[in-house]
């Protein structure tokens, strides 16, 4: 043989499970799958009888944990588990590059003893010496080292990085999504599921077409208390949820549907219903013409009314009044009063232009944030500019400022700051403008910006790699503030929170001076996002979007998504 060749056995082994961190193992024990040991082209090794040599690998179960070592619990007040393989040795034959059966000096075919792995999170690939039974090394006759290699791969996902302490999924075979979240009286919240299918976890609930809006309330201890969903002959979406100081839940979003009440104008109409603490509905109202129209957001007025942000591209209908062309669009303030009757309708903007968040001061101001392509209220510097607007509790204008450099920005989020005024959550990818001294360091950066309740601008602060992120949605906590969104980077400010393949959602914390205090990442190897964000009174915070993961920190969960389609994840943080 030549001497430059050293005698290589490669064992691919896949492993289908993920290691979970744990804090203490089940006592039962069980045979995992049969794993058939394979060369590196996927042909598996064989015994001298010409058997596939296989290893069964015995399992443990064991108690999900975070990063401070509590247990994380589901909707159903149970701990997540999951299952780990416990590692054994097998033995294999040794082959050469061509995969021919190696013997000693006295013919003797050589064997060596493998050990498949316990998963570990990541791809790995080992080489180990071969040894005689005495434990010297083998060597060919020129004096090499034989070696061997095992490589075998793992989930990239392993969970307990975070502080979640809970977590939940909902959805079955189709894309279902948490939108929003909201914090209830008792302690608990309540959350709205876009949902598409009518398996899983819609089985019963889903009675017409889809999307089904779906609301779900839970208790300050994670259990589910009940869930509601409104069907409908078109489908519903639900894109944000409120409490007022009833305990009423408000929710809102665009239909099709003509059997909720009223007759649909054409194309979408925006909707808002208002339910009581148990879900049952107290009204419905729509609003838009015979093209598109949608709310996206919705707050709660200290003198007890709704106000909604959107948009319309309607001419007709309840929109005729803003002598909106054929074609173009306009962002949308419109401000309810408990009965549901209408208090004032603002439009701003062109095409283009659409309100996102809504947040109301103390003295019944509204503050609203969204993206404008066009330059009817505010003087574009790019493809398309954050915007805030500032307006009277009886929808006069205040003041209005413009956020961006030369390409696409966009506010999303928008909370009351401690101090006064208020801190947006958002994206952008400019690195001028604005932007500038902020600056850009690859695809889009999540921003947070403050303003002050004259308008003038605070100070703005970022989480970034050099891949895309973006902030979806902001609530304060205490004097801090905190913000969740999705991340695709694993350098930079991700560096330490690394990423557990394609998106994750992630939780920011940041002071009232805009320093980020700590980022959390969640998510398994899939897609993952968080949407919607709430804190509880005590302060605990809840995520809520969606997830192509069935690992990482999925593990656990009662519903899994298949990784074609979303599963909606909702999650605790301390």
């Amino acid at each position: 043989m030549n001497s430059s060749k050293k005698l290589i056995i490669t064992a691919i082994v896949l492993l289908v499970s993920v290691l979970c961190v744990l804090s203490a193992c089940k006592k039962n024990k069980g045979s995992g799958e049969v794993v058939v040991v394979t060369d590196q082209n996927g042909v598996p090794v064989t015994d001298e009888n010409g058997e596939a040599i296989t290893v069964e690998l015995e399992t443990q179960i064991v108690e999900v944990t975070n990063a401070n070592g509590e247990k994380v619990y589901d909707e159903d007040g149970k701990v997540k588990t999951s299952i780990i393989y416990i590692p054994k040795d097998v033995g294999i034959p040794v082959t050469d590059e061509n995969g021919n059966r190696v013997t000693d000096k006295d013919g003797n075919l050589l064997t060596t003893m493998i050990t498949v792995p316990a998963t570990s999170g990541g791809p790995v690939v080992t080489e180990y010496p071969l040894t005689n039974p005495d434990g010297t090394p083998v060597t060919t006759p020129d004096g090499e080292t034989v070696t061997y290699t095992i490589e075998y791969t793992t989930s990239p996902a392993t969970p307990g990085d975070n502080n979640a302490n809970w977590g939940a999924t909902f959805g079955g075979t189709a894309n279902d999504t948490f939108k929003d979240v909201a914090k209830t009286a008792d302690g608990g919240f309540v959350a709205v599921v876009q949902a598409n299918s009518t398996d899983g976890s819609m089985t019963g609930l889903a009675d017409g077409a889809t999307p089904v809006g779906v609301l779900i309330k839970y208790g300050k201890d994670g259990k589910m208390k009940w869930q509601k969903a409104v069907n409908s002959n078109s489908g519903i979406t639900f894109m944000s949820v409120t409490v007022d100081a009833d305990d009423n839940i408000i929710a809102v979003g665009y239909t099709k549907s003509s059997n909720l009440g009223f007759d649909n104008y054409g194309d979408y109409d925006a909707l808002i219903y208002k339910f009581n603490s148990k879900g049952d509905p107290q009204w419905v109202k729509h609003y838009g013409g015979g093209k598109t129209d949608g709310f996206n957001d919705v707050a709660v007025s200290p003198d007890g009314s709704y106000v909604v942000s959107g948009f319309t591209f309607s001419y007709d209908g309840d929109a005729a009044q803003f002598g909106i062309k054929d074609g173009d669009a306009r962002a949308l303030i419109l401000k309810y009063s408990p009965d549901g009757s209408l208090r004032f309708q603002k439009a701003f903007g062109a095409a283009g232009d659409s309100f996102k968040g809504v947040v109301c001061d103390t003295d019944n101001s509204i503050y609203t944030v969204g993206v404008f392509q066009s330059n009817a209220v505010i003087q574009n510097a790019g493809r398309s500019d954050a915007c805030i607007m500032k307006l009277s509790g009886n929808g006069d204008t205040q003041w209005v400022s413009q956020y961006g450099g030369s390409k696409i920005d966009t506010f999303n989020g928008i909370t009351l700051a401690s101090d006064g005024g208020c801190v947006i959550a958002g994206m952008s990818k400019s690195n001028d403008g604005t932007v500038k001294m902020l600056g850009n360091y690859g695809g889009f950066d999540a921003v947070a910006v403050k303003y002050n309740n004259d308008g003038s601008f605070a100070w703005h602060t970022a989480v970034r790699g050099y891949n895309d992120e973006a902030f979806s949605s902001i609530d304060r906590i205490g004097e801090n503030y905190v913000a969740v969104g999705y991340s695709y980077s694993n350098n930079r400010d991700l560096k330490a929170v690394g990423n557990r393949g394609g998106q994750d959602g992630i939780v920011v914390t940041i002071a009232p001076t805009g320093a980020v205090k700590s980022i959390q990442g969640y998510g398994g190897s899939g897609d993952d996002e968080f949407i919607g964000v709430c804190v509880l009174d005590d302060n605990q915070i809840i995520a809520c979007g969606s997830t192509l993961s069935k690992d990482g920190d999925l593990i656990g969960s009662k519903n899994q998504s298949d990784g074609k389609y979303s599963m909606g994840m909702i999650a605790k943080f301390k």
